[in-house]
């Protein structure tokens, strides 16, 4: 401390008069004013100007002093998009510390002159007043012992990591721990909020009062937009702020007004309306939803979404969530709407109220314990079509899983209890079993003989089925030993073990031949599985790799046993990929025991960065080679299947750098010469923010849905933005054997310091309830959509269905990424 002013240590208490660490990040939240949600109350406020509009309007001086810099003085690290967008922005010199705890270090005081009389000291000229990271600078600082009162006056600064703070006038009295501030403006760098006000109060609790103040998210010099309050009290202790007379203002005229309301001023909830969604479709023409948020306690809320659909009528919609550490986590959904307007005209004979509901759940007790429930159900097939329309992936549901599970996981098994069944949303999926219930035991302890360690899996299931199909109990084992063995350079897997499968049926008059209501079916399982690495250095592009060779073979035997009297429960044939010439089956679940006699062989090969370690090129390349026919398939109609050798696998793909990605898989049928499968995905995402993509699929259905057509589609999607502001985004699925448009979507947005907007263009054909278009069906429709998003930058918006769309058809987008 300098000697000329040794005598202010008596008045050291009083120096650092205003501590607005808590003015901080909970200020911040004023970006949060329920003024914008409360959309629906009647305008009040004028149009003309009050003291509180000039008063936002900042100097180049005052902004200066609350670290606005404009965009020439930055440096091209700090110059990010949302700072080239405001042409500028507030940067903290302090941006990294920790807020000085008062008392914890010494006070630095500095002044051009000090005069003190009795028990005042009265500072002018420069004087600053530091400990550690705070400090208050003024024209003047009297200090007045006796009455324990600090005023400062003229240009008034204080300052804290995250804080800016500036004022014609600051009292502070220090018995009462009450501090005011005259005039002020402020920053808040992190979530650059700036704002102002004719009067700001702290009490000793904590408590803020602003009187006349404004906020905003926008450059500070001149605002597009701003929150205007006539008295705004702030509660940090409970994360609450009460204002009256709220205003957004957009160009100083009034657009939103509310005379009284609170809301949160950190991260908890509160009560009130959220932004809505506002778009337009032909399933239902005009689509406003509203969502009121009901923060009932801190382990449970409610939210009511009234959504009305112009040529549908009101759709009801609730939700609530739980969380409790004896019953888990519960979200709960459910939808209703009475008499639908369109649906009547479509289906007349139709129960014209339709709804909705969604269960879930997650729960964990103890140790050892796990609850699941995944429970979907709408009232009729179209309801998913007509309603859900938020985003294309629901659109795309062929079936809603209805799941329960309760897991017990010991030290030496896993045991599961599950009741599952699909409610059918397409025409041609038919299978609609349900499992009620299935229980699984399987062993999963570390015990092991001489390295050979056990396999045991036993499970039970009860098929049940409200179609007139054959239904009835199985009953499912398999035991063995497996002996795992690992080096360095490969690993070999030797496991040979038993498995059973037996049945008691009902209703077997609707299968298509005489069967037995007990039948039954075993195989003996021999497996060895194999592999090999090796490693060099090489380069690639001139740069250090490290590459490897990777060999597998993988020799697989299973016992033929008839099985054509058995039923098809909930199994299928699995889509042929590399990854499927390792596995010891060829079937999904455990209606079929497949019989074979082949060995697989496959190599990889993989390249690791020298510098960072990350796989930059994976190639796999592999074949089965059959030695007998495989005589178990999944309908008894079907014939065996003799070829000698399976298609080749192939799968490359590749990442020259973090911008590029090329991904690609075929599968090539060497006897047919003709590919069975084939996909091929090239994204391209530089740090500019642009993103494209492209790619080509062909799928042949599985041997057991044969009549299903193949699928080849061309796919684009792009999003890319047009200097700071602007951006155009778009994506398109063709079909090659229909020569049709599945999807396409076009759109743009406009995105400066204060606010963004989206709209966007979106067609797509109905399937009707199909896993796949019927291109030769003549009623075969086109849907449109147009959706629309608006978002006050801090604030939030509405039209949220945007970016789901975008999420769902623009491969790698991201809305809360941030351009460079």
């Amino acid at each position: 401390m300098p000697s000329d002013v040794q005598h202010l240590l008596p008045y050291a208490p009083f120096i650092i008069a205003l501590q607005p660490r808590h003015l901080g990040y909970r200020f911040s939240s004023l970006a949060l004013v329920a003024a914008v949600a409360l959309a629906s109350e009647t305008i009040q406020a004028s149009d003309a100007q009050t003291p509180g509009d000039t008063l936002l309007l900042f100097s180049e001086d005052i902004a200066a002093q609350l670290d606005w810099r404009p965009l020439p003085l930055l440096t091209e690290q700090q110059r990010d998009h949302r700072c080239r967008q405001c042409n500028g922005a507030f940067i903290d010199p302090l941006k990294g510390q920790t807020p000085t705890v008062p008392g914890s270090t010494d006070i630095e005081v500095n002044a051009d002159t000090s005069n003190a009389t009795g028990g005042r000291l009265l500072l002018t000229g420069n004087v600053s007043v530091i400990q550690g990271n705070r400090s208050i600078k003024a024209d003047s600082v009297a200090f007045d012992r006796d009455q324990q009162f600090t005023e400062a006056s003229g240009n008034v600064t204080y300052r804290e990591p995250g804080v800016a703070l500036q004022g014609d006038h600051l009292t502070f009295d220090s018995e009462r721990q009450h501090a005011t501030v005259t005039g002020a403006h402020f920053a808040l760098h992190e979530p650059q909020l700036s704002g102002a006000a004719r009067q700001l109060e702290r009490e000793a609790s904590g408590e803020i009062t602003i009187d006349d103040g404004a906020v905003t998210f926008c450059a500070p010099e001149d605002p597009q937009w701003y929150i205007q309050t006539g008295t705004l009290k702030i509660d940090p202790e409970e994360g609450m702020a009460t204002a009256t007379n709220a205003t957004l203002r957009w160009a100083g005229v009034p657009v939103f007004y509310v005379p009284w309301m609170t809301f949160p001023v950190d991260d908890r909830r509160k009560t009130g309306l959220l932004f809505p969604s506002i778009g337009s479709d032909t399933r239902g023409g005009l689509d406003v939803t509203v969502p009121i948020y009901l923060n009932l306690a801190p382990n449970y809320d409610a939210t009511y979404s009234p959504r009305y659909i112009g040529e549908r009528g009101l759709l009801h919609q609730a939700r609530g969530r739980w969380l409790n550490p004896y019953a888990g986590a519960w979200d709960i959904n459910g939808q209703f709407i009475d008499d639908d307007d369109k649906y009547s005209e479509d289906f007349p004979e139709g129960d014209q109220d339709r709804w909705a509901i969604d269960v879930k759940h997650r729960g964990s007790f103890g140790q050892n314990w796990r609850t699941t429930i995944n429970y979907n159900k709408v009232s009729d097939p179209e309801y998913v079509r007509d309603l859900d329309n938020s985003t294309l992936s629901s659109q795309r549901q062929t079936a809603l899983l209805q799941l329960g599970q309760v897991d017990y996981l010991g030290e030496d098994w896993q045991v599961s209890l599950q009741a599952q069944q699909f409610q059918s949303l397409a025409d041609d999926i038919t299978n609609t079993y349900k499992k009620l219930p299935q229980l699984t035991a399987r062993w999963r302890g570390d015990a092991n003989l001489a390295g050979i360690q056990p396999i045991a899996l036993l499970q039970y299931s009860d098929f049940d089925t409200d179609a007139n199909r054959v239904k009835g109990q199985r009953i499912y084992g398999e035991a063995g030993v497996t002996y795992p063995v690992n080096w360095r350079w490969g690993f070999l897997r030797t496991t040979a073990k038993y498995r059973s499968v037996s049945y008691d049926l009902e209703n077997l008059q609707t299968l298509p031949t005489q069967a037995d209501n007990k039948p039954d079916a075993k195989s003996g399982v021999f497996s060895v599985d194999g592999g090999l690495l090796f490693e060099r250095a090489t380069t690639l592009g001139g740069k250090g790799m490290v590459q490897t060779l990777e060999p597998r073979i993988f020799y697989l035997y299973s016992q033929f046993d008839e099985q054509s009297g058995q039923p098809d429960f909930d199994s299928a044939e699995l889509t042929f990929s590399y990854q499927q010439l390792f596995r010891d089956t060829r079937f999904s679940g455990h209606d079929r025991l497949d019989d074979a006699n082949q060995v697989s062989i496959g190599v990889t090969t993989r390249l690791f960065a020298d510098s960072d370690g990350r796989e930059r090129l994976n190639a796999s390349i592999g074949q089965i080679f059959y030695f007998r026919d495989r005589e178990v398939r999944l309908k008894t109609r079907d014939r065996a299947l003799d070829e000698s050798l399976s298609a080749t696998a192939v799968e490359f793909n590749w990442f020259p750098s973090d911008a590029w990605a090329i991904r690609s898989s075929l599968l090539y049928d060497t006897e047919d010469t003709e590919f069975d499968a084939a996909s091929a995905q090239v994204s391209y995402r530089p740090n500019s923010g642009q993103i494209f993509n492209v790619g080509y699929t062909l799928r042949e259905p599985p041997p057991s849905q044969s009549k299903r057509p193949v699928t080849e589609q061309a796919n684009f999607s792009a999003y890319y933005p047009i200097g700071d502001n602007w951006g155009a985004f778009a994506a398109v699925e063709y079909s090659l054997e229909g020569n049709e448009f599945v999807e396409d979507m076009v759109g743009f947005e406009y995105d400066n310091c204060c606010w963004k907007m989206r709209l966007l263009y979106m067609r797509y054909l109905d399937t009707a309830g199909s896993f796949a278009p019927d291109f030769s069906d003549p009623s075969l429709e086109r849907e449109n959509a147009v959706q629309f998003q608006f978002v006050l930058k801090g604030m939030g918006g509405f039209g949220s269905r945007v970016e789901n769309l975008m999420r769902d058809m623009i491969r790698g987008f991201d809305p809360s990424a941030t351009r460079f």
